[in-house]
């Protein structure tokens, strides 16, 4: 036990100095090294954790952040059957659903906002209105998403992925949660 715990301290001691800026020298007394090591020890493993922690990205998360429709960025991945394609010169399709009944995004070419109504699953979208710029790439998708949204009646969340549906069940758009800027 006192071999395995000497030599877990002069470990710590060993790669503290290493990887640290130079310090000045503790005294060399056993109590005061022992308890400078166990606190290199927890300084390190605190250090050690804190990269692992910030490293996992919020981007690609597995679920909305509230684990439902609103307050979550959505970007569109599919249109009816078809993956969805953005070009250099295209921004991304994506959708946001307010608490407070507005929905706002854009089309890949123009920004949309409207309101909208919800009563469980059923999702409503009152008429959008959107910018009127002519875009070089993705208009016949933007018309496309459009059209789609005109049509919504219902909605489902699976983990970070939320389907658009129509009257008949019909998945009309699917999107990716992903993080706010």
């Amino acid at each position: 036990m006192n071999k395995t715990l000497v030599g877990l301290l002069s470990a710590t001691i060993l790669l503290n100095t290493a990887c640290s800026p130079k310090q000045e020298e503790a005294p060399k007394n056993s109590s005061s090294s022992a308890s400078s090591a166990v606190a290199m020890t927890a300084s390190s493993e605190t250090t050690a954790t804190a990269p692992t922690e910030a490293a996992v990205t919020p981007a690609e998360s597995t679920s909305p952040p509230n684990g439902g429709l609103l307050n979550t960025n959505w970007k569109l991945i599919l249109l009816g059957d078809k993956e969805v394609t953005v070009n250099d010169n295209q921004r991304e399709a994506s959708i946001f659903f307010s608490a407070e009944n507005r929905v706002t995004g854009s089309d890949g070419c123009n920004s949309i906002s409207g309101s909208y109504t919800l009563d469980g699953e059923k999702l409503t979208l009152g008429e959008m209105a959107g910018t009127k710029m002519a875009c070089a790439e993705g208009g016949d998708q933007s018309q496309a998403f459009n059209e789609a949204l005109a049509k919504v009646a219902s909605y489902t969340v699976h983990a970070d992925q939320l389907e658009l549906r129509d009257t008949t069940g019909l998945v009309l758009a699917r999107f990716k949660a992903i993080a706010q800027p």
